[in-house]
C-alpha cells in the first residue's frame, strides 16, 4: 500500500501538532507555496527563507529563545549565494535547538555532522505512519531531531510479519527506498528475516546493533545509495564485519534485477 510521501506526512503531521501547541514553528528554505498546509492553518507561524543563510540561524535562536519549537526544513539548491554551505546550515540550526529536515540526498554529509552532535535523534522514518510518530516525538520531547524525509511515496509497513526465527539471513532496511526493495525480496523469498531501522544516530544505533548482534547469520542492508554506506560502516563497526553487506536501492527499488541482486547478497 503506498502513503503519503515523508515531506508531505511530515507537513500534515506538523500542521495537525501545532493546532494544539501554539511554540510549533515552521520554517521552510523554499519559495512560499500556495498549497503549503502549515501556512494555510498557521500563518503567523510560517517563514519562508529563500535566501537563506546566516539570517535562518539567527531566526532559529530567536525563536527558540521566545520559548518556540522551530522545525527548519533546507532544501539543496534553495540557499542561494550561500557562504555557508547547506550541512553548516543543519548543523548551525541544530545546535540553536531547531528540529531539521533534510534530504536523502545530502545524508552522507549530514550524517557525520549529525554524528559529531552528541544526543540528537537522526530519524529516516519510512512510511506515512513512522514519519507522523517521528514528528510527535519531536515535538513531545522539545528536543532538537535530525529527520531524513524522501519526496517519493511512501510504504506500508502494517502488514510486514514478524522475522521467521530460522531465517538463512537477514535483510536491514533502512528509508523508503529501501524498504521497498526489502518487501519485493521477501515477497519473492519470503524465508528472508527483515530489520528495519528507523533512528540511526549513535546511541539508538548502538542499541539496535545490540540486539541485532544476537543473530548468527548474515545481514544484508538494503538502503538508498547515500544513505548505505554511512549505514554499513556504523553496523560493521558494531557487529562482525564479515556479516554484513550492503545493496543500494534505487527511488524506484523493487525491480528485477535489483530483487536478484538481494537475493543473491543474502545467499552469497
Amino acid at each position: 500500500m503506498v502513503t503519503l510521501s515523508g515531506r508531505d506526512a511530515f507537513r500534515s503531521e506538523l500542521t495537525a501538532v501545532a493546532g494544539r501547541d501554539g511554540r510549533v514553528v515552521c520554517l521552510e528554505t523554499l519559495s512560499r507555496s500556495k498549497d503549503h498546509p502549515f501556512e494555510a492553518a498557521h500563518p503567523d507561524r510560517f517563514f519562508s527563507v529563500p535566501n537563506a543563510g546566516s539570517v535562518l540561524t539567527q531566526m532559529v535562536t530567536g525563536l527558540g529563545a521566545a520559548g518556540f519549537r522551530p522545525f527548519v526544513v533546507v532544501t539543496p539548491g534553495a540557499v542561494k549565494g550561500r557562504a555557508v554551505a547547506p550541512r553548516s546550515l543543519w548543523r548551525d540550526c541544530l545546535q540553536a535547538g531547531a528540529t531539521v529536515v533534510m534530504p536523502p540526498e545530502q545524508f552522507p554529509e549530514g550524517y557525520d555532522e549529525v554524528r559529531g552532535l552528541y544526543g540528537i535523534p537522526l530519524a529516516v522514518p519510512c512510511g506515512e505512519e513512522e514519519t507522523r510518530a517521528v514528528v510527535r516525538q519531536a515535538v513531545r520531547t522539545g528536543r532538537p531531531h535530525c529527520l531524513v524525509l524522501g519526496e517519493g511515496a511512501g510504504v506500508d509497513l502494517s502488514w510486514e510479519s514478524s522475522e521467521p526465527s530460522m531465517a538463512a539471513a537477514r535483510l536491514i532496511s533502512v528509508g523508503e527506498a529501501g524498504t521497498r526493495l526489502a518487501l519485493a525480496a521477501r515477497a519473492v523469498a519470503p524465508g528472508l528475516g527483515h530489520a528495519h531501522l528507523v533512528y540511526l544516530d549513535d546511541v539508538r544505533l548502538s542499541a539496535a546493533a545490540a540486539e541485532l548482534g544476537a543473530w548468527t547469520g548474515k545481514s544484508v542492508v538494503v538502503a538508498a545509495p547515500r544513505l548505505l554506506g554511512p549505514v554499513v560502516r556504523a553496523l560493521r563497526a558494531r557487529l562482525p564485519v564479515d556479516s554484513v553487506r550492503g545493496v543500494p536501492a534505487a527511488v524506484g527499488a523493487g525491480a528485477g534485477a535489483e530483487v536478484a541482486e538481494v537475493l543473491a547478497a543474502a545467499a552469497g
